[in-house]
């Protein structure tokens, strides 16, 4: 729950806690348990969502993460035999066909939705610089005006990254707080997805290349840096597996180093993502289970 958590806390371009609280509260009202915590819980959630000023931002930061809940939930029910991965982004994918239709029918949302985003962004960007005060000289600052861009241009990404994140924690929080010690979400190196998402990858690399215009380039640039994110993800599972596993300070340690120095966590990212793409037709933690006979991964 930690990483879930981490991730979403670092991605959201959101309000995280909404994020994460508004799927908890709509899994505990649908699942339980009916106990005083969940009530306390929900009162909570609802109580923090109504918070902040009705502008057109508050309303999508709390209608997103409610739809998302919901399409979970009747994912849930609908195969609940697939797995976490399977089910949230499924949920995920129809949330995003249900905004997309919808932005498509008004686009005056989607400009105000964007530009909401940008004045967030920019707003962030200002706060970073007055932070660092003094120390900020011009390419310091014209880094973090570059982080703003393109967080502005690759919200939607980030925004999908983190709600399955969030998701994630949702379902590891309801399911301690009904006493059920099972994996509902399995562990990283069981984690993977449908094999023929690749293509939604490479529609990607194909919108940003061919000349069709602005929008689909940021279109594809999107689905690029999603898909992306699920692939190293994906590899660094195939590695863990590899390895047979690594302790949670060694996991700790690593990352720990990487982000101090970052050449290394590039090369990581680099070679998991190979690894991840690579996986869609090699198999690796297939053939391992296979030649151990049939021990091991989780899903």
């Amino acid at each position: 729950m930690v990483g879930f958590g981490a991730v979403a806390l670092a991605l959201a371009v959101t309000q995280p806690l909404v994020l994460i609280g508004i799927p908890l509260a709509v899994l505990l009202v649908a699942y339980g348990p009916r106990s005083v915590w969940s009530a306390i819980i929900v009162g909570a959630v609802v109580a923090m969502a109504a918070l902040g000023e009705h502008s057109g931002l508050w309303w999508f930061e709390r209608g997103w993460p409610l739809l998302l809940a919901g399409t979970y939930v009747l994912t849930s029910a609908w195969r609940p035999t697939w797995s976490f991965s399977a089910r949230a982004l499924a949920a995920l994918g129809i949330g995003v066909t249900a905004v997309s239709l919808s932005l498509l029918a008004s686009p005056g949302v989607w400009r105000e939705l964007d530009g909401s985003m940008t004045v967030r962004a920019s707003q962030a960007a200002a706060a970073a610089t007055e932070l660092l005060g003094g120390r900020a000289d011009g390419s310091v600052r014209a880094l973090v005006a570059r982080v703003a861009s393109l967080q502005t241009a690759l919200f939607p990404a980030l925004l999908g990254v983190s709600s399955l994140a969030a998701l994630g924690v949702a379902v590891i929080a309801r399911k301690r707080l009904a006493g059920d010690v099972g994996r509902e979400v399995g562990g990283l190196r069981g984690f993977s997805f449908n094999d023929h998402l690749v293509w939604l990858w490479l529609l990607g690399l194909a919108l940003i290349v061919a000349p069709v215009g602005g929008m689909a380039e940021r279109v594809g640039g999107n689905v690029v840096l999603f898909m992306g994110v699920l692939y190293v993800v994906r590899g660094a599972a195939v590695l863990l597996s590899l390895v047979g596993g690594i302790s949670v300070m060694t996991g700790v340690v690593g990352a720990a180093v990487a982000l101090i120095i970052y050449p290394i966590l590039a090369l990581f990212l680099g070679i998991a993502l190979i690894v991840g793409l690579s996986d869609t037709w090699l198999n690796v933690r297939g053939r391992i289970k296979a030649r151990s006979g049939g021990g091991g991964l989780s899903g």
